[in-house]
């Protein structure tokens, strides 16, 4: 029976992963595992028949976690990243293949320590299956397979959204995911070693295509700066960057909330009680409603790869751009992370990765074959290669 586990499979995110699953004929079991059982509920009923089921799911009871992922394929989970570990650790104490959606850097490092772990057991955990990382580190293995020497790897994500909402900052996705990629220092690749910049360093104006256009973006914490340097160290690989480009507006209210210290984790006295401003900003916001909408946004996804084939310095370049999706009236940025690890779920129950181990998407998901389901979703991606100056 091949049974997929989504945890947080109500959330943004894992409500596209889930859906998907849902019209996959190949796939028995759907199990939505949430700690809001509601939600949960309201979704399984939303999509109908009975592959579908919703489970309580607390991911701090490591036994309730283990009893549930037990008799599981894959267990996708799209929970905050610092779950998992934890997660990882239960699904291989339950026979379970494992994904989530990224650890940004520091958490994928330690997961990639349970490699010999996974190994020994003949199962695979494949570690940041969303948009970015995900997409992106499939799109940069489809460019570096073509070149003999890969110099470097760069990584854009710029996006427009043309809803006005009536709210004063609505998070495009999960809160404290975004407050880290702005506060945590970001990790580059610069001269064959990894190195840490400032928070919101290292900005440029990237030109992409219509309809997002001219767009400045800034350095972030990711974790396919991590993954990348590894995969194709062979091929002498010296730079790895990934930037972010929000809506210019959405960036600049940010940036004075975190340039005010409010997107901070650390205790604060105010007259004589202790409080942490990340969790008074994320309880302001909530006290604001997002309105009801129909998303109509846009997002770019690029990666340049540099590097050298049969002596000619070459620029192999991917790229995609998603836009909101209709059908199920989600956003670009849910519709292009839910999708990927649904479609390598698939691909996991269907027999046809067969690799054990902890691995980035780089070094395991067939490149063709998952940008041949992308394209049956409306995310295309395309490649042009050209001579370069390296």
């Amino acid at each position: 029976m091949k049974k997929i586990v989504v945890l947080g499979g109500a959330g943004a995110m894992g409500q596209i992963i889930v859906r998907d699953l849902a019209e996959a004929a190949d796939i028995d079991s759907v199990v939505i595992a949430d700690f809001n059982l509601e939600l949960a509920e309201k979704l399984k009923n939303e999509i109908g028949g009975v592959k579908v089921t919703a489970v309580f799911a607390d991911l701090t009871k490591r036994d309730q976690l283990i009893t549930l992922l037990k008799g599981a394929t894959v267990v996708i989970n799209s929970t905050p990243y610092y779950f998992n570990i934890d997660v990882m650790e239960a699904a291989a104490e339950a026979g379970c293949n494992y994904m989530d959606l990224g650890g940004l850097f520091h958490v994928t490092k330690k997961q990639l320590e349970l490699h010999e772990k996974y190994k020994q057991l003949n199962l695979l955990a494949v570690l940041g299956m969303g948009a970015a990382p995900g997409m992106t580190n499939v799109m940069a293995a489809e460019g570096a397979e073509e070149l003999d020497r890969v110099d470097s790897i760069d990584i854009y994500v710029g996006c427009v959204d043309f809803v006005q909402l009536d709210h004063p900052l609505a998070p495009p996705y999960a809160l404290d995911t975004i407050l880290d990629e702005y506060t945590k220092e970001p990790m580059v690749f610069e001269d064959g070693e990894y190195r840490a910049k400032p928070p919101m360093s290292g900005e440029v104006t990237v030109d992409f295509p219509n309809p997002v256009g001219k767009a400045k973006a800034i350095l972030t914490l990711h974790s396919e700066v991590l993954t990348l340097p590894n995969s194709y160290a062979k091929k002498q690989i010296k730079a790895v960057t990934f930037r972010l480009g929000l809506p210019q507006e959405f960036h600049e209210k940010l940036k004075l909330l975190v340039d005010l210290g409010l997107g901070s984790t650390d205790l604060v006295d105010v007259q004589g009680t202790q409080i942490v401003p990340r969790k008074v900003l994320a309880k302001m916001i909530e006290k604001f409603p997002i309105p009801a909408q129909t998303p109509d946004d846009c997002e770019v996804i690029r990666v340049d790869i540099k590097g050298a084939a049969n002596g000619t310095d070459k620029l192999v370049r991917l790229e995609s751009i998603i836009y909101a999706d209709k059908k199920w009236k989600v956003s670009c940025g849910a519709l292009d992370t839910g999708v990927p690890p649904s479609i390598v779920a698939q691909m996991i129950a269907k027999g046809l990765i067969k690799e054990h181990g902890v691995l980035a998407p780089e070094e395991c998901v067939p490149r063709q074959p998952f940008f041949d389901e992308l394209a049956k979703r409306n995310i295309v991606v395309k490649k042009t290669t050209a001579n370069a100056v390296c």
